[in-house]
């Protein structure tokens, strides 16, 4: 999933379309100018200053409802419908006979009612077809400049966005090395070898395992942005032994798994373990009132929630860790993640993000 977070991006649509208001101003009138002359549906001198004036106005606005209409369901497409690389030609097929559908029918009863009142004769209700024939293949024309710009705009905020999550994928590592690199860690940890060596080799040997475990999956998941949700719960469980061998009993930690398989949805690398450090960093920790971790799998969020044991020295908090799992999944999906607090529980959901098939 090295390329995950590329196919989950997605250019917002309309971004580039709000600024051709210049160009619509412009095109429209012109194209609606040539189009009735050159497949001459109209006969100019037989109307005067005045009704030419109205007459080309109708004709612009009903260019206007075809050019509007097309685009729109351009853009409705584009924002509800997201398709794989697979299925792009099919949906660009599909969206090329809405166009013709839709232009069709508003240009031939748009015509027929201008017809209706005109003063052409009956000849020119012959040209209509040729005329609809003309105004479906510029339709279909600039829908297909519209989706040229509209990958161009894609590609660009694609990379944009890659930039940007390159940059808090970065900082998330440099913060995880930290925290794990920290004196007073490597001290604990060390610490604990040293007394597990002496008094219980059997599982001084696990300890040492699993204490190069975490820092090898640390080191492997920077090179990615998204990593599976089993892979990420392994690390969580290696990491929580290390901090119960620490704390023992004053620390517990359940995961509840609901009909779901861990190997098909995918989470930030290091996203689970920001905030099972900061549970612990927050409450008071201690064999009188363990603190109890819930770590839930449910259909589309892993929910992080902990009981709340108010220290009797609480220390100020930046936020800093929350803050910057919730860029990353901004970055990733456009989401945020949930935070909430009450009386009792500290809770976090983080959204499951699936694969594109």
């Amino acid at each position: 999933m090295d390329t995950a977070a590329s196919i989950l991006f997605s250019a917002k649509p309309g971004t580039f379309l709000k600024k051709d208001l210049a160009v619509k101003l412009i095109a429209v009138p012109v194209l609606a100018v040539l189009i009735v002359n050159v497949s001459k549906i109209i006969t100019n001198n037989r109307y005067n200053f005045l009704q030419l004036s109205l007459i080309y106005a109708y004709f612009i606005s009903l260019a206007w409802l075809i050019w509007e209409g097309n685009m729109r369901l351009l853009l409705f497409l584009k924002a509800n419908f997201r398709m794989s690389s697979k299925e792009y030609y099919k949906a660009v097929l599909a969206l090329y006979g809405f166009i013709i559908l839709y232009t069709s029918f508003i240009a031939t009863g748009g015509l027929f009612l201008w017809l209706n009142f005109s003063k052409e004769d009956y000849s020119s209700y012959g040209k209509i077809f040729p005329a609809v024939i003309i105004i479906v293949i510029t339709a279909l024309f600039i829908a297909n400049l519209y989706e040229m710009f509209y990958l161009k705009a894609q590609q660009q905020d694609i990379e944009k966005r890659a930039e940007q999550l390159n940059i808090a994928k970065t900082h998330a590592e440099l913060v995880a090395l930290k925290n794990q690199i920290d004196p007073h860690f490597l001290f604990n940890s060390l610490n604990t070898l040293s007394y597990l060596i002496s008094s219980d080799p059997q599982n001084a040997r696990l300890y040492n395992d699993t204490l190069a475990k975490v820092y090898r999956y640390i080191l492997v998941s920077r090179e990615k942005n998204l990593v599976s949700a089993a892979d990420e719960l392994e690390f969580l469980s290696n990491f929580f032994y290390l901090l119960k061998i620490r704390f023992d009993k004053a620390v517990n930690m359940v995961i509840e798994i609901k009909s779901m398989s861990t190997e098909e949805v995918f989470l930030p690398p290091i996203s689970l373990q920001v905030l099972l450090e900061n549970a612990i960093k927050h409450n008071e920790v201690s064999c009188a009132n363990p603190l109890l971790i819930n770590v839930i799998l449910a259909s589309n969020y892993i929910i992080i929630r902990n009981r709340i044991v108010k220290k009797s020295y609480e220390q100020p908090s930046t936020g800093t860790g929350l803050h910057n799992l919730d860029n990353r999944y901004k970055l990733l999906t456009g989401k945020n993640i949930i935070v909430y607090k009450n009386n009792d529980y500290f809770t976090v959901k983080l959204p499951i993000i699936y694969p594109q098939m």
